[in-house]
């Protein structure tokens, strides 16, 4: 519209048109909305302004100007930071509703402490003037009404006011233009330089078309953009549900626990009761098998007791009567009686009797089981198993399988949300396999979590080509898309990828282990374009990760070199969250390929270093491989029995810096590099390390590549298409006292491979 034909229409002052009459619980709705969250005082017009966050929590001036702090302002509420438009909190936007909100519920209660807004004497407020917004006294509603600026508002009794709606009591907005005052607002500039209501004469004045302006009616721009708004908030009440329905479930979880606790409780009793019930009948039993024990030696020695008083009363009577002939008898009666005393007492003589006992008191009392034995069984008795596993952070590993042999095309690793492995073992997974005709299989999960940290997952079918997995952990399948490996001829080339279950991206993860749909996949030692032959070696080109790399990583943009950030760029990182997927404790980051195929497989690194401050038992760096499952549960990899490692630290033993070889925690050699003390101004520590794996034979070959010499050979390395693949690891330590890098040189940066290394693979 152009200046000299516009003619602005007059229409009726916009209100919204609303004929519900609200009822809030009046104090509920005070503090809610009416009282300041920080210090609980009513919102006005003067000091206590209400001021809109942007996070739509609304704090009044004078505390919002207290939470300052420099150029920002935390939210009291839910803690997120905002800064200050231009640093004033005044630049914040003023909440005017909640005032209309303050009126309505004086209203509605019936206050007699309606003041007037008007008079300093804070009189009873008697009347209310729509058009300013204001209580009035008797006095000042008599001055405005006669007053000729305001003779014409609309003045209201209070007592009128109890049955009205809340948009009765709204404002009419009008124009602060100087002149224009009594101009309601009656339209709204869209262009991006206003973005304001205006009215009629300010549309005429200075929000032409002819100068970039574009103008809409004010109740269209409103109604269009309150349909967004409702859609947003219908939008926004279904994340609510949402949120209320988790609330619920993590309550019911919550309660639950509470419930399953009270239950294993009784069970725990009723079990150590009937272990303790158990005992008592042992120990009865034992006391009873004393008793027996005894009895029978008892009766045995009482048998012999009866036959032994009976033979001994024989011998004492017999003695006793030849005794008695032989002194009180005459020469002729003892005579007469002589050959039968003669015959009794031979006969006495020559009865036998046992004169040893017929049993013992040896009875012993044996601790069998119950001594350090029973003490480690008793300490073993029953077990409380509890599984926090986080179905989103769930691992699930594909892997190519040959037809017609039993193979392991999936391996199930579960972790908690923290990101820690959950090895409890006894998780109901079950997978159901779909082949290329539709034929479901159900194959057999086992576990393998004491010794490998997983669940593998048994399978043979005879069927080529692509097949589907579900995975169901505790009946719920964690991926409704399903995961895809592939049934191959013998001898074709098998692939293997890791898939995260698709929810939330935190736990770190290399880059060769994502869902297939991403386009960065990585076959694990299969050879890519730019990877290089050299005779039967594959030079295969890694780089350094840098999607998993600790936050004090600092990786060039081609991945090829790696530092310690510096002092400005790490300033903070030690304090702060790992990025989400990022190690938290490995201080480095892995290669973007790992190995498991058979075949001889070449990198180089070349490592400098430059010795700040005295080392004493100091980590400089560590380069080794192994299992992810290793990587980041420490800041080292050397104490792992899936991996293998060569390390430069402070050495106690020679009181050097020494290149150290590691497995499983063993200390394998040490070599000294240099002196531990600061490495002079000109100079820098530069090594250069050849890296021989071969896969087929399990070794692992390190070769001095500026000595030529081989520094160790790794052997039995645990690596094959059945295990899990074996990554490099880089990591750089102590920047408060080394100052290092890594250069990774692979693919076409390799010109050769060292014959030490060749020749130390022919040997073996």
């Amino acid at each position: 519209m152009s200046t000299g034909t516009y003619h602005p229409v007059m229409t009726q002052p916009f209100r919204v048109q609303s004929k519900t009459s609200i009822r809030p619980q009046i104090e509920h709705v005070r503090q809610k909305f009416l009282e300041c969250y920080v210090c609980n005082e009513d919102f006005n017009e003067t000091d206590h302004i209400p001021r809109t966050l942007p996070c739509l929590h609304c704090v009044c001036e004078v505390c919002m100007e207290s939470l300052k702090t420099r150029d920002s302002v935390v939210c009291p509420e839910c803690n997120e930071s905002h800064p200050v438009p231009n640093g004033d909190v005044k630049n914040f936007e003023k909440d005017g509703c909640r005032g209309y909100l303050v009126n309505y519920l004086q209203v509605q209660a019936n206050e007699t402490a309606i003041t007037c807004d008007e008079c300093s004497n804070k009189r009873r407020g008697t009347h209310r003037c729509k058009e300013c917004s204001q209580f009035l006294c008797n006095d000042c509603t008599d001055a405005h009404m006669k007053t000729k600026v305001t003779k014409r508002h609309e003045i209201t009794n209070v007592n009128d006011l109890k049955d009205c709606t809340i948009e009765e009591l709204q404002a009419i907005q009008r124009c602060s233009v100087k002149g224009h005052e009594d101009q309601q607002f009656q339209y709204y500039c869209v262009s991006n330089t206003c973005d304001k209501p205006v009215c009629a004469l300010c549309a005429v004045q200075f929000h032409s078309e002819s100068k970039g302006h574009k103008l809409r009616t004010l109740m269209d721009v409103y109604l269009e953009t309150k349909r967004t708004v409702d859609t947003l908030v219908s939008e926004v009440k279904h994340k609510q549900l949402t949120a209320e329905d988790t609330l619920n479930i993590v309550d019911g979880i919550i309660a639950n626990l509470d419930e399953v606790q009270e239950k294993m409780v009784e069970d725990i009793e009723v079990a150590f009761g009937q272990c303790q019930k158990k005992l008592e009948e042992r120990k009865e039993e034992v006391k009873n098998e004393l008793l027996n024990a005894v009895s029978v030696k008892k009766k045995r020695l009482q048998d012999q007791l009866s036959s032994l008083n009976f033979h001994k009363g024989n011998l004492d009577d017999s003695n006793e009567f030849a005794t008695c002939v032989s002194t009180y008898a005459t020469p002729s009666e003892f005579m007469n009686f002589k050959d039968k005393v003669i015959d009794r007492l031979k006969d006495m003589n020559t009865r036998h009797f046992d004169v040893n006992p017929h049993d013992n008191a040896d009875v012993q009392f044996h601790l069998d089981n119950m001594g350090e034995d029973f003490k480690h069984f008793a300490n073993n008795v029953g077990k409380i198993w509890s599984s926090s596993l986080y179905i989103p952070k769930t691992n699930v590993t594909m892997s190519d399988i040959p037809a017609d042999v039993e193979d392991v095309p999936i391996t199930i690793f579960l972790y908690n949300i923290d990101g820690d492995p959950q090895v409890e073992g006894g998780v109901d997974i079950r997978v159901e396999i779909e082949d290329p005709n539709g034929k479901i299989q159900r194959p057999t999960v086992e576990d393998f979590t004491a010794k490998q940290g997983c669940y593998k997952v048994y399978f043979m079918s005879a069927k080529l080509g692509k097949h589907k997995a579900t995975v169901l952990i505790n009946g719920d399948s964690i991926n409704p898309d399903g995961y895809r490996f592939n049934v191959i001829s013998h001898g074709a080339g098998r692939q293997s990828v890791t898939y995260r279950s698709a929810r939330i991206p935190d736990t770190p993860q290399p880059r060769n282990l994502v869902s297939p749909t991403n386009s960065d996949v990585t076959i694990v030692g299969r050879i890519t374009p730019r990877d290089i032959m050299h005779g039967d070696v594959n030079c295969v080109d890694i780089s350094f990760d840098s999607s998993v790399a600790h936050n004090s990583m600092d990786i060039s943009g081609d991945e090829k070199v790696m530092k310690v950030k510096t002092m400005k760029q790490r300033h903070g990182i030690s304090f702060r969250e790992p990025e989400a997927g990022h190690f938290r404790n490995y201080k480095g980051t892995i290669a973007t390929k790992s190995f498991n195929k058979p075949g001889l497989f070449y990198w180089e690194v070349v490592v400098q270093y430059k010795i700040l401050r005295l080392i004493r038992q100091t980590m400089l760096f560590e380069m080794g491989l192994a299992r992810i499952d290793c990587v980041d549960k420490r800041y080292t990899v050397d104490a792992f029995p899936y991996a293998w490692a060569v390390s430069a630290r402070g050495c106690h033993i020679c009181g050097k810096v020494c290149l150290q070889t590691w497995h499983n925690g063993q200390l394998m050699t040490h070599n000294p590099l240099s002196n531990r003390t600061p490495t002079p101004a000109t100079m820098v520590v530069r090594l250069h390390y050849g890296f021989l794996l071969d896969s087929i034979k399990r070794h692992w070959i390190i070769v001095d590549l500026k000595t030529k010499k081989v520094i160790f050979h790794f052997k039995n390395l645990v690596i094959s298409e059945m295990s899990d693949p074996l990554f490099p690891v880089f990591a750089l330590y102590s920047p408060e006292q080394v100052q290092a890098s890594m250069e990774l040189l692979s693919g076409m940066n390799i010109t050769g491979i060292p014959e030490e290394a060749l020749d130390a693979i022919v040997i073996t």
